[in-house]
């Protein structure tokens, strides 16, 4: 029986390894290599269109327990919502991080500072413990982004969310009732479709509706199919499989770009003679129109940075590197030199391409093409005549959603959560062959065969589903041992199951394995070392 508990995908933190580079270009231009499942830190994560407000929780993940107002005898100045220690806390709005950290009564606080339309106000986020505050002062964050996890901490008497309003700002404007402004905000995640039915650059593999983004694809696998880059807007020749991936997806995805540079032979630095690196050029970059494309592009790279493999992003004499964020760089003399009228974009390190590849957004070239193939394990593919035929093509597509899970590994887990049962259903009331609790479906559930339901007794919708939480608690897991909070000296699989058995905030808080209650021992302890003992007899083998 597994007992799970919501998380989200992170925001901005992401697995990071040193790679050896050829060249430094300034001491703080060093290269990392992100192989974490999603987004690449600085920002965060965010699909949620600029300007959006979003409600700080995932319908299904809370309840509604104490409104603003008079609460025994004192002024009660936010609403309270009430949900599972270790849910997600997602920003209100585009903002700035004025305070994260302790704070009396509220245990752990976040307070952000934004300017929604004309009006500057600030949203409060109460109660966490120390490791769910996922946000520093002075970081910049996006709508909808994952900011922090729901705590007991402070003068709280059960697991929840404290949340407050403040017009002109939470020091020296006044509170107003948060719940008008929490029922205007959208879903986390639910940016807008295009209103085209056919996505940029080809077709959309499977059925049913298309990614929320198009060409990132960072929750879904019914990725995109990448077109050549247009002769006229740039020449793939010589190009790595990640950069003509790169230039691929900004031609697909900014049309009003019309010109995007790649290989070179000539350059003080190497990476565009490896071909490694574009220049996405910027008409009117002196103008706010000009600006803002290519604001959008260095953004969307960074969003996107553990997908598209990014490994810095240069734009108006600034560079992103993955966990540093943005540094001013020296003036170079030109606007072409100090990336004025062009964005940059540096990838990690990948083969050459040869023409043969099939670029399909967010999956770099394939396993074989990735440095990060493997890191997690452990597994393959599922050996013919090992599970139910149903099962087999939605294992192998599920595991396509991140390289910390293979289809062999999900197998296994099906079998310890319900022997392949379809109509399965627990004592605490999971649901279905991957076992899923109502809420965590409300919050994660995938259409896996895009005929139109999210049905957690279906078999596409199941397993897709348990693909995608797996990659999400497999990215919060990853960061924490990137930073050092989390060690796994027998491996991260181990880790991943512990997450998916009994909440990645356990994993998290008890830096490891966790063992501090009971259930961790009489049931989650069991539940990953079953899993991990039935995989191999899922495994395709060199006699299969």
């Amino acid at each position: 029986m597994t007992r799970m508990v919501t998380a989200a995908v992170a925001a901005g933190a992401a697995l990071l390894l040193m790679i050896v580079m050829l060249v430094v270009i300034l001491a703080e231009e060093e290269q990392r290599l992100d192989c974490a499942p999603g987004g690449g830190g600085g920002l965060g994560t965010t699909s949620m269109p600029p300007g959006s407000v979003v409600k700080p929780m995932r319908a299904g993940t809370y309840a509604h327990t104490s409104p603003y107002g008079m609460r025994w005898g004192t002024m009660h100045r936010g609403i309270d919502l009430g949900a599972a220690d270790g849910t997600p806390i997602y920003a209100f709005a585009d903002g700035v991080v004025a305070e994260a950290g302790p704070a009396s009564g509220f245990g752990m606080w976040i307070v952000l500072d934004h300017s929604v339309g004309s009006e500057k106000m600030s949203t409060v986020y109460g109660h966490m413990w120390p490791h769910g505050v996922h946000v520093k002062t002075g970081d910049t964050v996006r709508a909808g982004q994952h900011i922090g996890d729901v705590g007991n901490n402070g003068q709280s008497y059960g697991a929840h969310l404290h949340f407050e309003v403040w017009i002109g700002g939470r020091f020296g404007g006044h509170d107003v009732d948060p719940r008008p402004y929490f029922d205007a905000g959208l879903e986390p995640g639910s940016a807008p479709r295009p209103d085209s039915s056919d996505p940029p650059g080809g077709d959309a593999e499977g059925g049913g509706d298309d990614p929320v983004d198009l060409v990132a694809a960072v929750t879904d696998t019914r990725g995109t199919r990448l077109a050549a880059t247009p002769a006229g807007i740039g020449s793939e020749a010589r190009m790595q499989v990640n950069g003509v991936r790169g230039m691929r997806t900004v031609a697909a995805k900014f049309p009003e770009v019309r010109a995007i540079g790649g290989h070179r032979p000539h350059d003080p630095y190497p990476y565009h003679p490896e071909g490694r690196a574009i220049d996405v050029m910027i008409d009117n970059y002196a103008a706010p129109e000009g600006k803002a494309v290519g604001d959008a592009v260095a953004q969307y790279f960074i969003d996107n940075a553990g997908h598209y493999q990014v490994a810095d992003v240069i734009w108006r004499q600034r560079i992103w590197l993955p966990g540093s964020g943005w540094s001013v760089m020296q003036d170079r003399g030109s606007d072409t030199e100090n990336h004025m009228d062009h964005v940059h974009v540096t990838f990690v390190p990948s083969p050459m391409a040869t023409g043969d590849e099939e670029y399909t957004a967010g999956s770099g070239g394939g396993r074989a093409a990735d440095p990060c193939a493997g890191l997690a394990g452990p597994g393959g593919d599922v050996a013919p005549g090992s599970v139910p035929g149903e099962y087999l093509p939605w294992l192998r597509k599920s595991a396509e959603q991140c390289e910390s899970i293979t289809p062999s590994l999900l197998a296994a887990q099906i079998e310890a959560e319900s022997g392949f049962r379809t109509n399965a259903v627990s004592s605490a009331g999971a649901l279905g062959p991957s076992q899923f609790m109502p809420a965590t479906w409300a919050a994660y559930g995938i259409d896996g065969d895009g005929d139109g339901t999210i049905d957690p007794y279906s078999i596409p919708d199941a397993v897709m589903t348990q693909g995608r939480y797996m990659c999400v608690i497999a990215e919060e897991i990853d960061a924490a041992i990137e930073d050092g909070r989390v060690q796994a000296p027998n491996g991260r699989a181990e880790l991943y199951l512990a997450g998916y058995n009994a909440g990645p905030h356990s994993v998290i808080r008890e830096g490891g394995f966790p063992t501090g209650h009971p259930d961790y021992l009489n049931q989650t302890r069991p539940y990953a070392d079953k899993i991990l003992a039935l995989e191999p007899s899922y495994r395709v083998t060199n006699k299969d």
